[in-house]
């Protein structure tokens, strides 16, 4: 009788032939290759119990034994003689991975809680019963006995655990859980100890080929099986390069790589430069490449296509799906193809391309070491990990990103870290924790044409609208970007100038926005990146243009904010080009007074770093520190790319160690130094993005929604449906009370499970280009 892995009808014998496939592979050491190999053979023996082959419609008598993960009774077929040859240190990372391979919460009761009798009982049962499973076992593996594996009875193991806790046998690594183990036993849980390291290594790469076939299995494309892991089998330096020789006389890139390519390093150069052209040359291998958010990273998973195809580069965020379909809605080249935006977006997901650009929310919450973390951790451990504008992220994550960049360079993986501005206190833990030498630490703002560019021409506005100004340059012709710190003040700007222009000449993007008009907005804006020679319009937008957004405008107009994201604001114009009129074009509107100045901020930063960054500014342009007042009646002030990165860096320079800022960094850090792991994937992801926003449904798109679901028949045609109408909000802005459960008419129970998590938000209104508007509280 088969032995069932999977309720839609997979065998154990073909899930584990699928896995292996899977592995055969993935671009690994042959000897870590072999070592997985038979832990997957073992892995999913335990389905052969009863208790779980009724859960998925098998046929098998009944055993009596207790219901039990199925990977704890794994273990008890892998033979004593077996184990021995490993040796102490390689048996417990063999019954680990084995143990642990599908981590669920409830495994905690199992390993500590009210269900270790659980455990010791079935141990016992197996003692009376076991060889008829055996025999049941080796039958249904019997065309897998290539792999030199055997199957028997541990019954010595089967005896200790019948009396004892699998924890307390000393067998196996303990858990991810940190905090219900004793200091002691911490010290196994130590990336720079050899046995733990390569318990991640063998952990990590079981997790990802299991995970990678059972989603072949499910979707029904067997076929992926044979492109778990693809190789680029050419140079990225020489693809590159070559392209970049048609543009450019000189390749700085080239230069500067010249002793460091591969090597951990840190590169500063000015926006528009060509840092991501550097960090495709840089590496070596499989490469993630992150950026802080979604728009920005499906600008640059664009961009990466053009050098390397499609068939080489993934896309991975929560959104990449809907992304990958609108995108070819939008170019009229979507017939057909939602079987292959799934097989994009799940080999995404289990880093199957040479490329994958992703938004660091799906790496580094894997830092606070949630369970099933070692997938990531396997991964970078042989890769080439970019990071992208590290600056742009939140303090906490600032702090969790460079203890990422630490367990990089102890796993032996590879990092690039590559800004515009690099904040002091930042650069300092990043050089301590990684041992960077000075060769590495790459500044090229002196030495590269970019850095000498004449692009921004200051001039601090005392005012806070900046309607008029906006209006005025692009009736001279210009292309005018306007960033405002809030999306109201967004909208509202957004709407006086539509009023007097028309739609079609004015756009707005921001993030309380659903994720089909944004992506309508970056189709227009393709029209407007460095090189391209779109019409004249008004794009207002909120800080989503500050990061990797590939555009370049004429004329800047910004409230003010931190040094850094003002950098970064003035990147978005004059991308490649040299501003050579005495007249300014980036304009920062600090407001009439103080009160107004801190309107302009209020819920989106800090007073104190704001502050700094005007009393820098001041030093940076006049060499002394003058009001505020002074600066804005004062004649336009011309600032190039070194004057740019030294405000940045004395805005943090001025930042005490007690300001909210620096605590949070600091606290963060010491936090994850002592050992910290979530006990939950959900809770990292939270840690780490510090949500403070969350999906609703705007009340009056409800009905059309409902009406839309009936007839749905994918998850793929779910998520499209719900892109048009799904749209983020602030939680400070939401009342609880007003939230309501999205009730659909289907059959449908996998429709029914897919919408259990939409709510509805009584009140809000969404308005088509504009957004969402809510209810005040």
């Amino acid at each position: 009788m088969p032995i069932l892995a999977k309720s839609n009808g997979i065998t154990l014998g073909e899930h584990v032939k699928d896995v292996l496939k899977a592995l055969d592979k993935f671009l690994i050491e042959p000897e870590l290759k072999e070592f997985v190999k038979k832990v997957i053979f073992y892995h999913d023996l335990g389905k052969v119990s009863y208790e779980f082959q009724k859960k998925v419609g098998g046929n098998v008598p009944e055993d009596g034994i207790p219901e039990v993960p199925h990977s704890f009774l794994s273990i008890a077929f892998i033979p004593e003689n077996t184990l021995k040859e490993m040796g102490e240190s390689l048996s417990r990372v063999f019954l680990s991975a084995v143990l642990y391979h599908h981590w669920r919460e409830t495994y905690l009761d199992y390993l500590f809680g009210s269900k270790q009798e659980n455990v010791r009982r079935a141990f016992k049962r197996l003692l009376e019963i076991g060889d008829r499973l055996v025999r049941m076992v080796k039958e249904e593996m019997k065309d897998l006995q290539d792999i030199e594996c055997d199957i028997e009875l541990n019954r010595p193991l089967c005896e200790y655990l019948s009396q004892n806790t699998i924890f307390d046998s000393g067998l196996v690594l303990p858990p991810y859980l940190i905090s219900l183990l004793p200091s002691i036993i911490l010290k196994e849980l130590n990336l720079k100890d050899d046995v733990y390291k390569h318990y991640i290594f063998v952990l990590g790469t079981v997790m990802r080929a299991d995970r990678f076939a059972s989603c072949a299995e499910e979707i029904g494309k067997k076929e992926l099986l044979e492109r778990s892991d693809i190789e680029f089998k050419k140079d990225t330096l020489e693809v590159v390069e070559n392209d970049l020789k048609q543009k450019y006389d000189k390749i700085w890139q080239s230069d500067v790589l010249e002793d460091i390519r591969g090597e951990n390093t840190v590169l500063v150069a000015p926006t528009g430069a060509g840092k991501t052209e550097f960090a495709l040359m840089w590496s070596r291998g499989k490469t993630i490449f992150t950026l802080p958010f979604q728009s920005a990273t499906n600008m640059m998973y664009e961009r990466v296509k053009k050098y390397f195809g499609e068939e080489s580069v993934g896309l991975l965020h929560s959104d990449a799906a809907i992304h990958l379909f609108l995108t070819n809605f939008y170019r009229r080249d979507f017939e057909d193809r939602e079987g292959e935006v799934l097989e994009i977006v799940e080999q995404s997901r289990f880093f199957s391309y040479p490329f994958v650009v992703a938004t660091g929310d799906q790496i580094f919450p894997a830092t606070l070491k949630y369970p099933g973390y070692e997938m990531i951790y396997s991964v970078m451990a042989r890769s080439f990990l970019v990071i992208d504008e590290i600056q742009a992220y939140s303090p906490e994550a600032a702090a969790i990103i460079v203890k990422t960049v630490e367990d990089v360079r102890t796993l032996e993986g590879k990092f690039l870290i590559m800004t515009a501005t690099l904040p002091g206190f930042i650069k300092d833990e990043v050089v301590r924790r990684t041992d960077l030498s000075e060769k590495n630490m790459k500044d090229v703002y002196d030495s590269i044409p970019q850095g000498r560019l004449r692009r921004n021409v200051l001039k601090l506005k005392d005012s806070s609208d900046p309607t008029g100004e906006a209006l005025e340059f692009f009736e001279k012709g210009w292309k005018v970007l306007v960033v405002r710190n809030t999306v109201k003040k967004a909208v509202e700007t957004y709407q006086k100038l539509a009023e007097k222009l028309g739609k079609d000449r004015v756009f707005l993007v921001h993030s309380r926005m659903t994720l089909e008009d944004r992506k309508g907005i970056e189709y227009v804006l393709e029209n407007y990146r460095p090189g391209m020679n779109g019409e004249s319009i008004i794009l207002i937008a909120t800080q989503v243009v500050e990061a990797s957004m590939d555009i370049d405008f004429d004329i800047l107009l910004t409230d003010v904010a931190p040094a850094d994201s003002l950098v970064q604001r003035m990147g978005r114009i004059f991308r490649k080009r040299e501003w050579i009129e005495d007249a300014p074009n980036t304009f920062i509107y600090i407001g009439k007074n103080k009160k107004e100045l801190m309107n302009l901020i209020k819920g989106v930063y800090s007073e104190d770093i704001v502050l700094n960054t005007l009393k820098a500014l001041s030093e940076e342009i006049l060499g002394e520190e003058k009001d505020i007042k002074y600066l804005s009646k004062n004649q336009p002030f011309f600032m190039n790319e070194l004057q740019k990165r030294r405000w940045v860096e004395k805005t943090y320079e001025k930042l005490h160690e007690e300001s909210a800022y620096m605590k949070k960094f600091r606290e963060t850090l010491d936090v994850l130094d002592s050992g910290y792991s979530s006990e939950k994937k959900h809770e990292a992801y939270r840690i780490f993005r510090r949500i403070s926003s969350t999906s609703i449904i705007p009340e009056n798109l409800k009905e059309n929604l409902v009406e839309e679901l009936k007839s749905v028949s994918s998850y793929l045609e779910f998520r499209q449906i719900t892109a048009r109408y799904l749209v983020d909000v602030p939680l400070y802005s939401v009342d609880k009370s007003l939230l309501e459960p999205l009730e659909i008419e289907t059959e449908n129970d996998q429709v029914l499970r897919w919408a259990s998590t939409l709510y509805v938000l009584k009140g809000s209104k969404y308005e088509k280009g504009l957004g969402v508007f809510l209810k005040e509280k």
